[in-house]
């Protein structure tokens, strides 16, 4: 070995491995940033949370696209806290308001993470040419809310369940309509039964707009009011396996009738549209002047008797019970 030799290597040594405690120069990749800032959800609102935050656009004409997954179960009507939660947050991000905002809501982050129209549960949309956010509600109603809304149906009339189209996000609170017979001593009343998909309901044969029941209750009225409950429950309410109705009179059952999926679907389903087409052929007739109109009412009642009688002779004898004071039209 050449003189001086071991000392020039020792010192290459030690400034290669100076070298390599120094930071290098080369930039690195930066990984993903996460996603997403999550906004502060109000107590009462249901939890989620934001997988996908896309902005786009100058500072005068952003556009906002999110997806979200909720955390935990949801009704229909729950569904308008998170969208609130999450369209409010879209729009005051910046000093500027975005021009296009949509919110979509899944039932789960995976769902949300996946993306795409067939999973998605709610949507809140504002475009630039709307005035105020649009909302759309793809959630079900559960069996119970099918119930009740198809007995709202039936006892208070259609205009209670409809949807305000000017406010589709339920941003204002909604008007609590009082039941007419708020009051009353008798009501209307229905009764979940989970385990079978039953619902019964006891319905009392009162004048209209009062607490008192009809001076004279006749069968073909009786029925009719079961007809409606019954059309009413089974085509409203996927789930329903059972229907039982109870009329009452002057505190004494006038009618029981109780009937399944499988029996209104092959006998019942059409009983009320053949009545009521019987019923505008009078009508036409009456107009005709083929026939007065009190020889036309009878012939009516007479249809209608006959086509009940032949429609209950054809469920089992123990799920039809009629009081002996109610007589068929002859």
């Amino acid at each position: 070995m050449k003189p001086g030799m071991h000392g020039r290597s020792a010192f290459s040594a030690a400034v290669f491995g100076a070298l390599l405690l120094l930071p290098s120069c080369e930039k690195r990749a930066e990984g993903p940033k996460p996603c997403c800032d999550q906004p502060d959800i109000p107590a009462g609102v249901a939890k989620f949370k934001i997988v996908a935050d896309d902005v786009s656009g100058p500072g005068d004409g952003l556009k906002v696209m999110i997806r979200a997954g909720l955390t935990q179960p949801i009704k229909r009507d729950q569904v308008y806290g998170p969208l609130k939660v999450l369209y409010a947050y879209a729009m005051k991000r910046t000093p500027l308001e975005p021009i296009h905002v949509e919110a979509w809501l899944y039932g789960n982050e995976s769902n949300a993470q996946a993306g795409g129209e067939a999973t998605v549960l709610a949507k809140v949309i504002r475009e630039q040419k709307d005035q105020a956010p649009r909302c759309e509600n793809m959630v079900k109603y559960d069996f119970p809310e099918q119930v009740e809304r198809a007995y709202i149906w039936s006892t208070r009339g259609e205009q209670e369940l409809q949807e305000d189209l000017n406010d589709t996000c339920h941003i204002g609170e909604k008007k609590k309509v009082a039941r007419y017979d708020e009051k009353f001593t008798h009501k209307t009343t229905y009764m979940l039964d989970p385990a079978r998909a039953g619902v019964e309901i006891t319905y009392p044969y009162l004048e209209m707009g009062k607490d008192e029941y009809v001076a004279e209750l006749r069968l073909n009225s009786a029925l009719g009011t079961w007809a409606e409950f019954m059309t009413s429950l089974f085509s409203k309410v996927d789930g329903l396996k059972e229907m039982a109705f109870n009329g009452v009179h002057k505190d004494e059952p006038a009618i029981k009738i109780r009937v399944t999926r499988e029996e209104f679907d092959n006998i019942l389903a059409r009983l009320q549209e053949q009545i009521a087409s019987h019923a505008a052929f009078t009508f036409q007739v009456i107009g005709m002047g083929k026939k007065t109109s009190e020889a036309a009412e009878k012939e009516q009642e007479k249809f209608k008797s006959k086509s009940y009688k032949a429609a209950l002779d054809k469920l089992p004898k123990d799920q039809v019970f009629i009081s002996p004071k109610l007589k068929w039209v002859k």
